[in-house]
């Protein structure tokens, strides 16, 4: 039961980040084509008001997809509205991240006014320690952990505990907007930084592409990578249970 739990808090973070995406879009008025959880071909969906929703195969993510002819088209969106459509969704990973710690400091704190202020604390934490991890795969890559470790651990964290769901919820949301802002051209971060570097010389816009390609292969090796690792430590500690 803990296990899936993990897995709708996991399956709920990645809609909200892909909400914050689609709002952010609403409000600054550029039109949008297609909303889906999930990558590759599609399982089902419908299509309301111009955009179609759609669940995907793939379950590792989901994308917001402006609604454009070309990259000429997409190119003509301003790049401060670009910028800030890319960091819709990890605004709303944080802001989940706080709602998620002002929850379990309720019935400590109760409702007074530095109770507001003790979850701004534990994200600097939280992301300070965020930002140590990332740093310590470069030199263990063993240690990356994927989306079947995610629930493997998450189950055994949680053990039926609502404060340690929430806690644990917190975590992966502000793990997935990090995530998310890393300067990698697939991710929002390297969207940000390619609008950034276009202001400084429109060249870029022809690396933007391939670099887009090539960095998403990566990611996909990358995941995979840290599945098998998540694999290898389960029947590990299995075999070690025995």
């Amino acid at each position: 039961m803990d296990h899936l739990l993990v897995i709708a808090a996991l399956g709920a973070l990645i809609l909200i980040h892909e909400l914050g995406h689609f709002l952010t879009a609403v409000k600054l008025g550029i039109p949008v084509e297609r909303f889906s959880l999930g990558f590759g071909p599609k399982l089902i969906g419908r299509r309301s008001k111009g955009v179609e929703y759609r669940l995907s195969l793939i379950p590792f993510g989901g994308y917001v997809l402006p609604k454009v002819d070309d990259l000429d088209q997409f190119y003509s969106i301003p790049g401060r509205k670009r910028i800030l459509f890319s960091l819709g969704g990890p605004a709303a990973n944080f802001i989940i991240t706080y709602i998620c710690l002002l929850a379990i400091n309720i019935p400590s704190y109760g409702f007074r006014p530095d109770m507001f202020l003790v979850p701004l604390f534990q994200m600097v934490q939280m992301t300070a320690g965020v930002l140590i991890s990332l740093g310590t795969l470069f030199t263990n890559p063993t240690a990356m952990s994927g989306a079947v470790g995610i629930v493997s651990q998450g189950g055994e964290f949680v053990g039926g505990s609502v404060p340690r769901l929430l806690y644990f919820t917190a975590f992966l949301s502000i793990n997935l907007g990090i995530f998310n802002l890393l300067p990698v051209p697939a991710l929002d971060g390297g969207k940000i930084l390619f609008a950034v570097l276009e202001r400084m010389s429109i060249r870029t816009r022809k690396l933007q592409l391939p670099v887009t390609i090539a960095s998403i292969l990566f990611l996909v090796v990358l995941m995979g990578f840290a599945t098998v690792m998540d694999i290898v430590r389960i029947f590990d500690f299995t075999s070690i249970s025995n």
